[in-house]
Order: structure tokens, then C-alpha cells, then sequence
């Protein structure tokens, strides 16, 4: 079941436990990064601009970005499987175009498949408009079992 955390006015409200089920992690935390949905394999966030997190342009630079898709991304699988260990082994980046200047950017990620050893991740990323995708990746995550002894 997916979780929103957008109320009817827009505002953005995360819950006291993002933290304590791990939806956000503490890198996470540090960049600023809110929780907008998390559910069925599907993971909303924004990062709002920060000037100590703005590139040359005036937007949010691209390593900032990279961590929010990771992010996403891992936050998506979670949402899919009982608590395991993930690691992402592959994320692959198509930055489109520039992030617009001082504006936040909103990822959306989809854990498409998952097998025994390997999840399958999509992800986009906006700042203005949905429609106006300025980044897209694809990633994939191993979920890490315990080995017997």
C-alpha cells in the first residue's frame, strides 16, 4: 500500500518514523531530502534547493541528484520486500538538460522486477514540471541474505 505524505494543500508532512523503518537514511537526512510517497514498489522525494547544494547554473548540482535517484531507488525496492539488506550494484544516469536555477527537484522511482539475488529499478527526475523530465536512470540492487554459518 502506498503511503502519501502530501496534504490537500500541497504541504509536504513526513512521518516521525521515515527516519526508524529507514525510508530515509541519515545521508538522506543531511541533504534535506522529504518523503513524498512510499509504497508497491514506488518511492516519491524532493530535495529543495539549497545554495550549498547548487551547481554552476544555480541549480542543484548533479552529485546531490545522483544521491537523491539512489535514494529513490532503494527506497522503492524496500518498499517491495520484508526487511533485507540491499546494495545497489549498478545506476546508470541520463542527465537530459540542466536542473532549473534555485528551483527543488521531485524523484520518482518504480522497482519494476525482482528476483532472488537482483532488483530492476527506473527512475526520473523533474524541478518545475513532471512533464519536463531533466534526468532518467535505470538501476539495479542486490538484496543481501545472510549466509548460513
Amino acid at each position: 500500500m502506498e503511503r502519501s505524505f502530501v496534504n490537500a494543500g500541497g504541504e509536504i508532512t513526513v512521518p516521525e518514523d521515515a527516519n526508524a523503518t529507514g525510508i530515509i537514511i541519515p545521508w538522506g537526512a543531511e541533504l534535506g531530502f522529504r518523503l513524498l510517497s512510499v509504497g508497491d514498489g514506488l518511492c516519491s522525494l524532493r530535495l529543495p534547493w539549497r545554495p550549498d547544494l547548487s551547481g554552476s547554473n544555480g541549480g542543484i548540482a548533479s552529485g546531490a541528484i545522483a544521491s537523491l535517484i539512489d535514494h529513490a531507488c532503494g527506497a522503492a525496492v524496500m518498499s517491495r520486500l520484508e526487511r533485507v539488506s540491499i546494495s545497489t550494484l549498478n545506476l546508470k544516469i541520463d542527465h537530459i538538460r540542466l536542473p532549473t536555477a534555485r528551483s527543488p527537484v521531485t524523484a520518482w522511482a518504480h522497482c519494476y522486477r525482482v528476483s532472488e539475488i537482483m532488483t530492476f529499478v527506473r527512475a526520473e527526475v523533474w524541478d518545475t514540471d513532471p512533464a519536463e523530465v531533466f534526468a532518467a536512470a535505470q538501476g539495479v540492487f542486490s538484496i543481501n541474505r545472510g549466509v548460513a554459518a
